[in-house]
C-alpha cells in the first residue's frame, strides 16, 4: 500500500474521543453544593488520578473539603495545586491566603492577598456585580495588618474595602482596629453607619451594644441588644451581655432563665457560667454558685473570673484552704490586680498565717496603695501580729482617704474583734461578661 492510499483511509477514520479534564467538573460542584462531601471526595480522587492532578477545579474543591475537616496544611496543599495549573485565577490565590490567615502566618497571607490584588486590578463591572472580588481582598488584607499591629495599614485597606461593598465584616473590622488605637467614637460611627447599611446586622448591632456597656451606656446597651434579639431571640451574642446588665440590677431569676437559654446554645462557654455561679451567689445558693464556678474553671483553667470568684465564694462559706488554692491561681494570671491579693491575704489570716498574710497585703498595697478595703485589712493583721505603731499608720492613711471620698461603711468600720476581717461588700469582678 502506498503512501497516498494510506493517507487516504486515514482520513475516512474519525479521531478518537479524548475527554476534557473539566468534563466531570459539573458532577464535582453537584455533590459539593448538595453537602455530600463524602462522595465529593472519591470522585475528586478518581478526577486527580485521571488527570494526573492537573483537575484544577477538583483541587480547588478538596481544598475548602479539607479545610472544613480542620486539615488546614492539607488544604494549603491543594489550593497550592490549583494555583500551579492556572496561576491567573484569583480565588486560588485567596485561597492560599486565607489558610496562611488561619495558620497564623500574617506576612505570607499579606503577601498573597497583594498578589491577589495585582491579579484581580481589572475595573470590569462583573467583579463588582458578584460580591465584588477587589473587596474580597481588601477586607482579609485589613484583617492581617490588624494581625501584624500595622493599624494604619489596616484602616486603609478596610476603608476601601468599605467603598466598594455594604457586606457590614469590613466596618466590625474597623471598629475593632480604631478601638486598638482608643479611639472610641470613631469605632461608634463605624458601627452606626454599619447599621444604616443593614439595620438587620446582629453582629453590628451586638458590637454596638458591647461598646456602649464598656464606656458605661447601659440604656443604649441594652437597646441594642434587645434589637438583635429581635432579629435573632436564640443570638447568644446579644443573650449574655443583656443577662449580664439584668443580672448588675440584682434581678437574679431573670438573669438566670437568660443564662439558661444560653446554655442550650453554648454549654461550654466560661463566661456564661461564670455569671450564673455569681447569681446564685447572689441568691446566696452557695453550693449551686460553687458548681457553677468549678464548671467555668475547669472550661478556662487560665481565666482569672472564676478562679477570683471561687475563692472569694469559698471565703464566704468559711472555707479558707479551698479560697487560697484558687486565690493563688487568680494572682498567677493577673499578677498586677490588687484584689486577688487582698483575698489571699484574708484567707491566709483566717488560717493563722499572719506573716504570709501580710506580705500578700505589702503586695496587694503596693499595687493599690489608696484602696480602703486593702488599708484596713492590712491594719489589721498588723494589728494582731502586734505592730500596732504601724497599723495605726495605715488606719491614718485610711481616714485621710475617708475624708476625700465616699467608703462603703462596711469598709469604713474597724471592728475591735481580731478574728473580723472585711470583705469587698460590693466586688466589681463579682461578675463579668465576656463575649468570644
Amino acid at each position: 500500500m502506498t503512501v497516498s492510499q494510506r493517507l487516504r483511509n486515514d482520513k475516512g477514520k474519525k479521531a478518537p474521543d479524548i475527554p476534557a479534564i473539566e468534563s466531570n467538573n459539573w458532577l464535582l460542584h453537584r455533590h459539593y453544593t448538595r453537602h455530600e462531601y463524602k462522595t465529593c471526595m472519591i470522585l475528586i480522587d478518581q478526577e486527580l488520578m485521571r488527570s494526573n492532578e492537573h483537575n484544577e477545579y477538583a483541587n480547588y474543591l478538596k481544598g475548602l473539603i479539607l479545610r472544613r475537616e480542620g486539615k488546614i496544611q492539607d488544604s494549603l496543599n491543594c489550593f497550592q495545586a490549583a494555583y500551579n495549573v492556572n496561576s491567573t485565577n484569583v480565588n486560588n490565590v485567596k485561597q492560599i491566603a486565607k489558610s496562611f490567615l488561619i495558620m497564623g502566618s500574617h506576612r505570607r497571607a499579606v503577601d498573597a492577598y497583594l498578589e491577589a490584588e495585582k491579579i484581580s486590578n481589572i475595573l470590569d463591572w462583573e467583579i463588582y456585580l458578584n460580591l465584588g472580588i477587589n473587596r474580597m481582598v481588601f477586607f482579609p488584607l485589613g484583617e492581617c495588618y490588624m494581625k501584624l499591629n500595622q493599624l494604619q495599614e489596616a484602616k486603609r485597606h478596610l476603608k476601601r474595602s468599605i467603598e466598594l461593598t455594604k457586606n457590614v465584616l469590613p466596618y466590625v473590622a474597623l471598629a475593632k482596629v480604631c478601638l486598638l488605637e482608643d479611639h472610641v467614637t470613631e469605632a461608634r460611627n463605624a458601627y452606626m453607619a454599619a447599621l444604616s447599611e443593614n439595620p438587620e446586622s446582629i453582629e453590628a448591632a451586638t458590637e454596638l451594644g458591647l461598646l456602649y456597656l464598656k464606656i458605661g451606656d447601659v440604656q443604649r446597651a441594652f437597646q441594642q441588644f434587645g434589637t438583635a434579639l429581635g432579629h435573632s431571640p436564640n443570638c447568644t451574642k446579644a443573650i449574655l451581655p443583656i443577662a449580664y446588665v439584668i443580672q448588675n440590677h440584682q434581678e437574679y431569676d431573670v438573669a438566670l432563665s437568660k443564662y439558661k437559654v444560653a446554655a442550650k446554645s453554648i454549654p461550654e462557654s466560661c463566661a456564661l457560667w461564670n455569671n450564673a455561679g455569681m447569681c446564685f451567689y447572689g441568691k446566696q445558693k452557695f453550693v449551686a454558685a460553687i458548681s457553677c464556678l468549678k464548671r467555668a474553671h475547669y472550661l478556662s483553667p487560665m481565666a482569672f473570673l472564676p478562679a477570683y470568684n471561687l475563692g472569694m465564694v469559698f471565703l464566704t462559706t468559711g472555707q479558707p484552704a479551698s479560697a487560697a488554692i484558687y486565690l493563688c491561681s487568680a494572682v498567677s494570671v493577673e499578677p498586677k490586680n490588687h484584689m486577688p491579693y487582698l483575698l489571699l491575704g484574708l484567707a491566709l489570716k483566717r488560717l493563722d498565717d499572719l506573716e504570709g498574710a501580710e506580705k500578700v497585703l505589702q503586695k496587694a498595697h503596693a499595687l493599690a496603695p489608696q484602696d480602703p478595703l486593702t488599708l484596713i485589712n492590712y491594719a489589721i493583721v498588723l494589728e494582731a501580729e502586734g505592730k500596732r505603731s504601724d497599723a495605726a499608720e495605715f488606719l491614718t492613711a485610711l481616714n485621710d482617704i475617708t475624708a476625700v471620698i465616699d467608703v462603703d461603711e462596711q469598709a469604713s468600720i474597724l471592728e475591735e474583734d481580731d478574728n473580723k476581717d472585711h470583705l469587698p461588700y460590693c466586688c466589681l469582678y463579682s461578675a463579668s461578661f465576656r463575649c468570644r
